[in-house]
């Protein structure tokens, strides 16, 4: 395996880890809301809501948004070996449940007979996984059966067996060999899990230590790598692992930063607690939710009087996600490729919000899997005061930054004479489109592409439709893609070309993959 082909695996595992993800918000509201209108301080205030009915809606609320809480690992099985397979995915996705259980089963019925696992005393790291005992590897767990379900639904799902065995080829083969894989890394996991949670536990005090500077560097270093596509691999160990934290509430270990936030939000009693909220992004509440604003408006006042209708319609498409859902490429895509100082001095503002809302406690969770800064601020902040919330300081604090972001830039756009939108020079000017993607515009991707035979595979993550090609030499130029299809920015990868087109680049890949006729 070459060093470029583990990158390029790498960023698509991220890409496959936000399909679950983004099913978060909806649970995160769902809990918050009904966590909020069920504690003894609102119905003291508003006697109504003590009535049994109204207590039992807002409780079935909580349990509906647990419901993915709760099973969250063969939820990441599932998605992961569905991402990774290349052909007759839905045979993937059923023998990712089959090796997820296959795995904790070994588990159980080796560290029972070992005397490890006693299912009425269960020791730390130790958990009921879908009904059964087992140790506690979390998202994991279900990302590992998902890669080795995915590899082996790869090698054996069009495998030919000897005539007397016929019956079993190709798809049907999938399971059995699904059944011994992951049961085979039930054994290997049931010994080298324990010491993997003992490190992320060591090194979890160890961050829990850092304080402020350990907020800073996670902030900055998140958003640092996001041209990479890497920066995934930042937050996810401290949203799922005990690298983020581990908690006792009600009774109940939680781990993972994620999952300690919403059993705080369920709990009656349980408060805020910094150190977990800075890893759910306390700080993006702040840089997305007003810096972006004020980046934004500094480049709509810094463009070309000619032009600030049209960049007015881009910029406002932009802020929009980063406001409501946290997805802040749009417009970071704007300024990144044109301008990477004002990215790496955004980076900068990043660790600095995120060392303010520690330094203030500011324990509203920020990303889209929270349901955004502007939800979250209501659902998580406002609404959840007497968990310490804090959420007062959004606001003030978002007022510096927002000025902060819109002096910044306007002083460095003008002074270095970047060419952020509407800046461009004559003859560069992008053909902004409409929110409906049509026929032309295809069109125009497929040739630059270098044609539908040039074209091997086409995907998507949030912002970027990811193509791989047989020949790159074909694909047109990065400042073409801009003007001829309104993409923000184009990054060469070894196999391929990734086109950040913002929140339409999931559309544009099914589009592309009826007109291409891919599966």
């Amino acid at each position: 395996m070459t060093k470029k082909f583990t990158f390029s695996q790498f960023q698509k595992l991220g890409k496959v880890l936000m399909t679950p993800v983004m099913i978060l918000p909806i649970a995160g509201i769902l809990v918050g809301v009904g966590s909020a209108f069920t504690t003894a301080n609102m119905v003291n205030l508003f006697p109504l809501l003590g009535n049994q009915y109204v207590q039992l809606f807002f409780n079935l609320l909580k349990a509906m948004g647990n419901t993915i809480n709760n099973y969250l690992p063969i939820i990441f099985a599932v998605s992961v070996a569905i991402g990774y397979a290349e052909k007759e995915k839905g045979i993937a996705a059923l023998c990712s449940v089959i090796g997820f259980l296959a795995m904790n089963n070994v588990m159980n019925i080796l560290l029972t007979n070992l005397g490890v696992l006693d299912t009425a005393n269960m020791k730390t790291g130790q958990s009921m996984v879908m009904g059964i005992a087992s140790l506690d590897t979390g998202v994991f767990g279900g990302i590992l059966v998902g890669l080795l379900v995915a590899a082996l639904h790869n090698r054996f799902y069009n495998i030919q067996l000897p005539p007397i065995l016929g019956i079993f080829s190709g798809t049907k083969f999938v399971p059995m060999i699904t059944l011994l894989g992951c049961s085979a890394l039930g054994l290997v996991m049931a010994f080298v899990w324990p010491p993997v949670q003992n490190a992320l536990g060591f090194m979890g005090e160890v961050i829990y230590e850092t304080g402020a500077a350990g907020s800073v560097i996670y902030g900055l270093s998140e958003r640092a790598l996001l041209p990479f596509g890497l920066h995934h691999f930042i937050y996810t160990p401290f949203f799922f692992t005990n690298l983020g934290g581990s908690m006792t509430i009600d009774g109940k270990l939680y781990e993972g930063a994620v999952n300690i936030y919403n059993a705080m939000l369920a709990s009656p009693d349980a408060m805020f607690d910094i150190n977990i909220s800075r890893f759910v992004m306390n700080g993006k509440v702040i840089f997305a939710m007003f810096g972006m604003p004020g980046a934004a408006l500094a480049m709509y006042q810094t463009a070309k009087p000619e032009r600030k209708k049209q960049v007015k319609a881009l910029l406002i498409a932009a802020v929009i996600p980063a406001v409501f859902t946290g997805i802040t490429e749009p417009i970071e895509y704007a300024f990144l490729f044109v301008a990477p100082l004002l990215f790496v001095i955004h980076a900068g503002f990043a660790g600095l919000a995120y060392l303010l809302t520690y330094i203030f406690q500011v324990n509203v969770p920020g990303p889209s899997s929270f349901g955004g800064p502007f939800l979250s601020t209501i659902f998580n902040g406002i609404m959840q005061a007497d968990k310490g919330s804090h959420w007062i300081w959004i606001f003030i604090l978002g007022a510096v930054f927002f000025l902060l972001y819109y002096f910044t830039f306007r002083f460095m756009i003008l002074k270095f004479n970047y060419k952020t939108p509407g800046r461009e020079d004559e003859g560069e000017t992008v053909q902004l489109k409409g929110k409906k993607v049509d026929d032309e515009t295809l069109a125009v991707i497929v040739e630059g592409l270098g044609g539908a035979d040039n074209i091997l595979n086409v995907d998507a993550c949030f912002t970027r439709l990811r193509v791989k090609v047989k020949d790159k030499s074909l694909v047109m130029s990065d400042d073409e893609w801009k003007k001829n299809t309104g993409a923000n920015g184009v990054v060469r990868v070894s196999d391929g070309v990734q086109i950040v087109y913002g929140t339409k680049a999931d559309i544009y890949k099914n589009n592309l993959k009826n007109v291409l006729g891919m599966e």
